[in-house]
C-alpha cells in the first residue's frame, strides 16, 4: 500500500494549487478565474459568499463566510468532496505524479494532527471565554434577541462571547460580543461553532460578514451538523434553516427546534435514529434555495419512513425574503399554524 509523506506532498503542492484544485473540484472555476475576489459558494450557491485567499496558489485555501475558513488546500477538498485527510492526501499526490514509498514508515499526518489539536485548542478556548446568557457580560446577545421577539435560549450549546476578534483575510478587524451556538453531529458530538458578531446595543457588527463558523477537525463532518436548542422529550422535533427561526418557533409553539445555520446544511441535516416525527420550519425567498433544501430534506425523511410537515411562511410581495422570525416580530404567535403533524404522503410518492 502506498504512502504519501504530507510534508513532501504539501511542498510539492506550494504554486501547483490552481491545477490541482480545477483537476479535483472543477466547480471552483469561478473562484479560480476571479480570485481572491468573491463568487457563488460552490456548495450551498449565493452571490458572492465564497472566495479564495490571496495566498491560495501556494497554500490553496480559501473561506465560505457560511461554512468556515479553510486555510489549505487539503481541507478545502475535505469540504468540497467529503473526503477523509488520507484519500485527499493520495488524490493531491495523483495529480502531482507522487506515487508514493513504502507503507512501512511512519509519521503519516504529522502536521494534519498537528492543525486538529490547533482548531480544538481554539473552539475550547474560545468556548470557556464566553458566558450563559444571563450573564451580566451577555447584555448584547439578550438584546439582540429581544429585538427579535425571542426572549432568549436557555441551553448549554449557547453561549456569549464579550469581545471576539473578528478577521478578514486573516488581518483582525477588531473585537465584537458575539452569539456563539455549538454544532453538533447525529450522534450529539461537538463539531464546530457558529458565531453571530453583535455591537454592544445588540444589532449585527458593521463587518462583512457577521456570522461565520469555525474551523472544525478533520475528524468531523459539518455536513448534517444541527445546533440543537433543547432536547426533545418524545420523539418529535422541529428543524429551520436559521437560529433566530429556530429560537421564533420555539418562542411561538414552545416546540424544541434545531437549527442548520444554511441551506446547504438544512438539506443535509442528520437527526437521531429515535425521532419519528419532523417539522421543517422553512424560510421564504425569492430565489427558493431554502425551499429546495427543506424539500429535498424532507423527501429523504419520508423515505426513512419519518412523518414530515413543510411550514412554509407567507412573503409579503415587496419583500424578498421572509421566514418565521419575522412572522413572530410582526404577527406574533397567532401568525404560527397550529397543526403540526401530517404525513406528507405526495412527496413520499415524488421521492
Amino acid at each position: 500500500m502506498a504512502y504519501h509523506d504530507y510534508d513532501i506532498i504539501r511542498e510539492q503542492a506550494r504554486g501547483q494549487w490552481c491545477r490541482i484544485l480545477l483537476t479535483l473540484a472543477p466547480e471552483l472555476e469561478a473562484a479560480v478565474q476571479r480570485a481572491p475576489r468573491h463568487v457563488s459558494c460552490p456548495v450551498h450557491g449565493g452571490i458572492d459568499g465564497f472566495r479564495l485567499f490571496r495566498d491560495w496558489e501556494e497554500t490553496g485555501g480559501g473561506i465560505c463566510n457560511t461554512c468556515g475558513s479553510f486555510p489549505s488546500g487539503f481541507r478545502l477538498l475535505q469540504w468540497l468532496t467529503g473526503w477523509d485527510f488520507p484519500k485527499t492526501l493520495a488524490a493531491v499526490a495523483e495529480v502531482l505524479g507522487n506515487k508514493g514509498v513504502s507503507a512501512s514508515r511512519n509519521g503519516n499526518g504529522h502536521d494534519q494532527q498537528r492543525d486538529d489539536d490547533w482548531v480544538r485548542q481554539l473552539l475550547r478556548q474560545t468556548w470557556t471565554q464566553a458566558v450563559p446568557l444571563d450573564h451580566e457580560l451577555a447584555k448584547p446577545a439578550r438584546l439582540y434577541l429581544q429585538h427579535r421577539g425571542i426572549s432568549g435560549p436557555v441551553v448549554p450549546d449557547c453561549r456569549c462571547h464579550p469581545r471576539l476578534p473578528y478577521f478578514e483575510d486573516r488581518v483582525e478587524m477588531g473585537k465584537y460580543p458575539a452569539l456563539l451556538f455549538i454544532l453538533r453531529d447525529q450522534w450529539g458530538k461537538a463539531v464546530t461553532i457558529h458565531r453571530l458578531y453583535l455591537t454592544p446595543q445588540g444589532e449585527k457588527a458593521p463587518v462583512p460578514s457577521p456570522k461565520k463558523t469555525m474551523p472544525y477537525p478533520s475528524d468531523r463532518k459539518l455536513l448534517g451538523a444541527l445546533v440543537r436548542l433543547g432536547q426533545p422529550e418524545h420523539d418529535a422535533l422541529a428543524l429551520a434553516e436559521g437560529i433566530e427561526t429556530a429560537l421564533a418557533v420555539r418562542e411561538a409553539t414552545g416546540q424544541v427546534c434545531w437549527a442548520a445555520t444554511s441551506a446547504t446544511l438544512l438539506e443535509a441535516a442528520e437527526v437521531p435514529f429515535r425521532i419519528r416525527r419532523v417539522v421543517i420550519w422553512d424560510d421564504n425567498d425569492q430565489s427558493q434555495a431554502g425551499q429546495k433544501a427543506a424539500l429535498r430534506l424532507a423527501q429523504r425523511l419520508v423515505k426513512e419512513d419519518r412523518k414530515v410537515k413543510v411550514h412554509i411562511p407567507q412573503r409579503p410581495p415587496e419583500k424578498k425574503s421572509w421566514d418565521w422570525n419575522d412572522v413572530l416580530v410582526h404577527q406574533g404567535p397567532g401568525g404560527f399554524p397550529k397543526r403540526f403533524w401530517v404525513q406528507l404522503k405526495q412527496l413520499g410518492r415524488n421521492g
